[in-house]
């Protein structure tokens, strides 16, 4: 009787996903696949996926995401399972629930694990190895980033202690760069609200990573490619990329860091690399599969199989040949990066820009019949491909029609038709409610500053959002900066947006085109006296923008367009 071989994968909405399913399949596993219920995924039209299992986001309800497979693992037998993101894996590897199934779990032991999430222990470990780190201070207040200011040398990187804290949250951060002391602060700031934070300096060189299969702490086989293209531009997951021979200085680097963590499975150690003299600096380690994986597979090095043998059979890898000067893209990413560069939209003291056959160079490379491959587009399993491309058309679709139709709301609320019908309304007006979306910032602030600046008016003010939570204080930081310019919302409390309070107000701004379609949508009345508040002045931006996370200049620069507007208005009954 035949025994099947049976694997489970992860968060099926990424692309290295696909990757070890195909890779898996060459060798006759089976694999089913989960994901977030609502999260589009590409794997599932790959000919050689199981079945797709859907779950809750464990990003919003961690708790629900390890119960659903908890419960899936009672019920199904598989050989491995694999988290293929920090989404899914720390959930997992700090859950006693699963320690039944803890021997099929692809994770690193739990405190290996820790020390790579967390970045200030990866730099103490690397510390320890001898391992070059770019001058890194970790900093837990504001206070602590004014101290460092003296001896640092900008510009300089910001890193959240982990990409993913353990809040209840459990939002995604990104690096931050910061050119001067101020950009500092108010970046440092913004992070500070979530978690730890990584002060380090700037490091130059290529993006290279060392992917590596580690047996309790030995490197059993390695791999090396070298970033070409990067989205975002200043640094991060790659577009486009080559497998080079592996350098034998940041290989024995790696082995080090792995041997000092004890590290067993899968994972990339990622470096700032300068060929040329040889000299490196460590930017990170990923516990994990990285997005890079289809390079390394079309290159020979079949990471999700030698993990396979290795976890599951107990065999080590028989040989550690691949093919070097492979390229590798992502399309979509690709594609958006060469819009970026044709917009020159980046820090140019972060990027160098590529000359203009550079760019006709790495396009061309699409053409080479065997050095070239992209991530999901595949004859022996197109359709993941062909909706990829698919995805894309309909994103850029989406994208200039939007862009068209904002434009057209622009001019329509710009016109002088628009300007007369608000007037009119103003002037009949009893009762104006302020709506966006949390009720903690935007109208918050609309409500008192009205209150105040329109106290002779003899109109009544509220408001509200659409968040489902009520009862909610102001955004701290608006708080703030509001009353460093006497106003007080320390008594403000959000309200959910109803039909009885839209019932009862004359005139409703809103602080979005995007919530004004909302509202509209949801009741259907309001249409004739629905308006933006930027309406009431023309000399700025339309909307305004949500202020919410962002660092302390998006909530001063909030405060005082919505001033600056209800101004105008003010202005507008004195004459």
């Amino acid at each position: 009787m035949a025994v099947h071989r049976r694997v489970l994968v992860l968060d099926a909405d990424m692309i290295a996903c696909l990757s070890i399913v195909r890779s898996l399949a060459r060798h006759g596993i089976i694999c089913d696949i989960a994901a977030s219920t609502g999260l589009a995924t590409l794997s599932q039209y790959s000919r050689y996926a199981g079945q797709l299992f859907r779950h809750p986001n464990p990003l919003s309800d961690a708790d629900g995401f390890v119960d659903f497979i908890a419960g899936h693992l009672q019920c199904h037998t598989y050989d491995l399972v694999i988290p293929v993101t920090e989404r899914s894996l720390i959930p997992l590897a700090h859950s006693t629930k699963m320690q039944p199934w803890v021997d099929i779990l692809a994770i690193a032991p739990r405190d290996s694990l820790n020390k790579v999430l967390d970045k200030e222990q990866t730099m103490a470990v690397a510390q320890q190895c001898g391992v070059v780190i770019p001058l890194s201070q970790a900093v837990d207040s504001v206070a602590d980033i004014q101290r460092l200011l003296p001896d640092l040398s900008f510009p300089v990187v910001l890193k959240p202690g982990r990409s993913i804290p353990n809040a209840d949250s459990r939002q995604q951060l990104s690096v931050a760069y910061a050119f001067n002391a101020t950009e500092l602060l108010e970046l440092g700031a913004a992070l500070l609200s979530h978690c730890q934070v990584l002060v380090q300096s700037y490091s130059l060189g290529i993006g290279t990573g060392i992917e590596l299969l580690a047996d309790h702490g030995e490197i059993v086989y390695a791999f090396q490619h070298q970033r070409l293209h990067e989205v975002p531009l200043t640094g991060g997951g790659s577009s486009f990329r080559k497998s080079i021979a592996v350098d034998p200085d940041l290989l024995a680097a790696a082995a080090r860091l792995i041997k000092a963590l004890n590290w067993h499975g899968v994972a990339m150690v990622e470096f700032k690399w300068q060929p040329d003299t040889g000299a490196y600096t460590l930017m990170e380690i990923n516990g994990r599969f990285w997005g890079s994986l289809p390079l390394a597979c079309a290159a020979g090095a079949d990471f999700p199989w030698l993990l396979y043998q290795l976890w599951v059979d107990g065999q080590r890898p028989a040989t550690q040949t691949y093919r070097p000067a492979i390229y590798c893209r992502k399309l979509a990413s690709d594609i958006y990066w060469y819009e970026q560069v044709f917009r020159r939209s980046e820090e140019p003291r972060l990027f160098a820009y590529p000359s203009t056959g550079q760019l006709l160079k790495d396009a061309l490379w699409v053409l080479h019949p065997s050095r070239h491959a992209f991530d999901v587009q595949q004859w022996r399993d197109p359709l993941p491909g062909l909706m990829d491309i698919v995805q894309i058309a309909q994103a850029y679709y989406q994208r200039v029609a939007g862009l068209l139709a904002q434009k057209w709301q622009v001019n329509k609320h710009r016109s002088a038709a628009m300007q007369n019908r608000l007037a009119q309304r103003l002037k009949q007006a009893d009762k104006v409610l302020f709506v966006c979306y949390g009720n903690i910032n935007r109208s918050a602030v609309a409500q008192v500053l009205a209150e105040q600046m329109l106290a002779d008016a003899g109109i009544r003010f509220a408001s509200a959002g659409f968040h489902p939570v009520a009862g909610r204080p102001a955004d701290a930081t608006m708080v703030k900066v509001a009353a460093e310019q006497g106003v007080d919302l320390s008594a403000c409390r959000s309200k959910i947006l109803d039909s009885a309070m839209l019932a009862e107000a004359d005139v409703v701004f809103v602080m979005e085109l995007a919530q004004l379609s909302r509202l509209q949508a949801a009741f259907p009345g309001t249409a004739d006296k629905s308006f933006l508040l930027g309406t009431l002045n023309p000399a700025q931006a339309l909307e305004i923008a949500d202020p919410y996370n962002k660092a302390p200049t998006a909530y001063q620069h909030c405060f005082t367009v919505i001033k600056t507007a209800l101004g105008c208005w003010a202005e507008g009954l004195r004459r």
